[in-house]
């Protein structure tokens, strides 16, 4: 059955993008998808926002309870904000990141290498390779890179976990070997849902992942992330939000279960609705979006329907129509009913509705911090001001009503970056502009602690209410790749602990 749904998602996008090459062969020979890496390069990019299973868990649950994204729903205050272990939570994002992704954009890079032909199909690959592998990394730490995804072409079945600063001097590689790579020589790239073969924006794709990776290594290797992000600035990052990194969904029947995935929908639009609207953006927040008059506060927030003085009555005058969910509160628990709060915009939760991996706003964010460190020449305030509006603006993919250029003027005038305050303010814009991506709010928050987060008190919290600093690997890695397991275990004190940090996370 899965490979049912899989197969007939792909067709369907090849169709979508025009490549119809081999379509006889995989109709009459499935196994023949498995070396087509234009049907690999799409269900990858499919999978890696289409994953109903661990967007729900790794990317709603988890991430975006962790950094206070959302509260309210029970699974996500339950074990998002109360930091309490689910196994299935925990491990979806490294069993379909491995199977799904991971494996085949190893084998893109195995089939298209050496062939000068296929050399841009080999580049992109290796960029999807980065792509998907970082995020393991970043939620797991040390994990196989070097020798993952090679069981079936090196007979590496029971692949090294590799250290992730190793993992990090690799991704480095990859990326500016990439971009190098790609040339209008190369041959065509199919497949491609983000960018329909564009050799240029690829390139940038490249870049600014390098910028995000350097910045990520920051508190632990400053030299070296200093060097990657000024190659990555000369190299050529995101110049405008044209430039973002986005996969378009289909309205395709929305499902988490990993037998039978169909992953042309949004997973994380399937995640929201399978809360039964139980998801609300947390106090902090819709707080930090109403107290600086930010024009996103309409664009994602719905405005509350009853009071929040009288239960159940009428809104009274005064009250504020947007209020949060205080993370570790139910919405159930909330005083005045759940309907005293906001709600997430509908078009939020659509099987269509796009998904953001890597934006235009985000560079900017990046390069202000950057620049403020003395690593890359230009003003923050001017990077810093460029992100907020970018970030304002990209939210119009959604559907969402554009802000004007006079609401958005006002806002950045009113709240520029402020001397003292660099580190905080564009560590929080990040999270803010993260908002839908939490996996990458979470880390960027083990990187730089901000923003302060609310804190947990609750007396059932299994953490004592500190927030989980990794997810932990599966128990069956034991049984599956037992003497690689212990040898990471063991660089982390042995025990496979959510509250052990991953190497890049000084803070």
């Amino acid at each position: 059955m899965k490979f049912k749904q899989i197969l007939i998602a792909i067709l369907t996008l090849f169709t979508a993008v025009g490549c119809t090459e081999n379509f006889d062969e995989l109709e009459k020979d499935p196994v023949a998808m498995s070396a087509n890496p234009a049907g690999q390069l799409t269900f990858t990019q499919l999978s890696m926002s289409g994953d109903g299973f661990y967007q729900w868990r790794a990317n709603l649950i988890y991430s975006g309870g962790f950094v206070q994204h959302y509260a309210g729903a029970w699974n996500v205050t339950e074990f998002g904000s109360k930091f309490k272990k689910d196994d299935g939570y925990a491990t979806a994002l490294w069993r379909n990141g491995y199977q799904n992704e991971l494996k085949n954009v190893v084998d893109m890079i195995e089939k298209t290498g050496g062939d000068p032909g296929a050399s841009n199909m080999n580049a992109v690959s290796k960029i999807m390779r980065v792509m998907v592998a970082h995020r393991i990394t970043d939620l797991y730490g040390d994990m196989p890179y070097s020798e993952a995804g090679l069981g079936f072409s090196k007979g590496i079945v029971t692949p090294k976990y590799d250290k992730q600063e190793d993992i990090y001097a690799s991704f480095f590689k990859d990326l500016e070997d990439a971009s190098n790579q790609l040339n209008s020589s190369g041959g065509t790239i199919k497949g491609d849902l983000f960018y329909k073969g564009d050799i240029v924006k690829w390139k940038k794709l490249a870049n600014t992942l390098r910028l995000r990776l350097g910045m990520r290594i920051s508190e632990v290797k400053p030299a070296e992330a200093e060097k990657q992000v000024k190659a990555a600035l000369q190299g050529g990052v995101f110049t405008s939000n044209d430039d973002n990194c986005i996969m378009n969904h289909l309205d395709a029947t929305f499902n988490d279960d990993p037998a039978s995935i169909d992953f042309r929908g949004n997973g994380l639009a399937y995640a929201l609705n399978g809360n039964e609207n139980g998801d609300h953006f947390s106090t902090l927040v819709i707080d930090f979006l109403k107290d600086n008059g930010d024009p996103r506060l309409t664009m994602y927030a719905t405005p509350k329907t009853t009071s929040g003085i009288v239960s159940g009555g009428p809104i009274q005058p005064g009250e504020s129509l947007y209020v949060g969910v205080k993370p570790g509160l139910f919405q159930w628990d909330v005083p005045t009913g759940a309907s005293s709060t906001s709600g997430i915009q509908a078009y939020f939760k659509k099987k269509t509705t796009p998904f953001l991996h890597v934006s235009y706003s985000e560079t900017q964010l990046l390069l202000a911090e950057a620049a403020f460190r003395g690593w890359v020449p230009g003003s923050a305030a001017d990077y810093y001001k460029k992100g907020v509006e970018a970030g304002i603006k990209q939210l119009e993919i959604y559907g969402a009503t554009p802000a004007t250029q006079a609401a958005i003027d006002a806002y950045l005038n009113a709240k520029p970056l402020v001397a003292g305050q660099e580190k905080v303010q564009i560590a929080t814009q990040l999270w803010i502009t993260y908002i839908f991506n939490s996996i990458e709010a979470y880390s960027n928050w083990r990187r730089t602690g901000y923003p302060v987060l609310v804190p947990i008190t609750n007396a059932d919290s299994e953490t004592g209410g500190v927030t989980p600093k990794r997810l932990y690997y599966p128990n069956d890695e034991m049984q599956k790749n037992e003497a690689h397991y212990l040898e990471a275990l063991a660089r982390m004190g042995g025990k496979n602990d959510w509250l052990n940090k991953v190497w890049w996370d000084a803070n």
